[in-house]
């Protein structure tokens, strides 16, 4: 499997989540723009803060893919290292996994691949490991096949 080709289709996910969620941000400040004021006033008020929360939870999220296509960026597709660390592409026996941000599982040219990050339970037991290198995870064998 390419690990450059892998990691552009992340970042090219990333894009699609974040045009997806400023597109609703866009419709939300639209609705409150055109938001009259009615005669029901308490409805009214009610009506712009639920507005106001959703907007600064849509804003939270922008801020948060923002923060992963700044890790994706720092993470040079090109390196390969013996063990596994920030930035490898793992074959196990359980599947295929893209040491990088936690967005969950992508499809690339049909296999499926999980986006997991250093921190992920079953990434912090893998970091280090080598081709060959097995774990126990949850009472289950674990043996890397490939580390890119």
């Amino acid at each position: 499997m390419d690990k450059e080709a892998v990691h552009s289709n992340v970042l090219t996910e990333l894009k699609r989540r974040f045009d997806q969620l400023q597109h609703l941000l866009n419709d939300a400040l639209e609705a409150t723009a055109g938001d009259t004021k009615s005669s029901a006033g308490d409805k009214h008020e009610t009506s712009r803060a639920m507005a106001q929360l959703e907007q600064e939870k849509i804003g939270a999220q922008l801020g948060e893919l923002s923060k992963l296509q700044e890790i994706l960026f720092r993470i040079d597709p090109r390196r390969i290292s013996k063990s596994i660390q920030l930035g490898s592409l793992v074959e196990t026996t359980k599947g295929w996994f893209y040491v990088s941000v936690g967005i969950g599982q992508i499809n690339f040219e049909g296999t499926s691949v999980f986006c997991i990050t250093p921190m992920a339970p079953l990434c912090k037991i893998l970091m280090g490991k080598s081709t060959g290198d097995a774990v126990d995870w949850q009472g289950e064998k674990i043996t890397v096949l490939s580390s890119k």
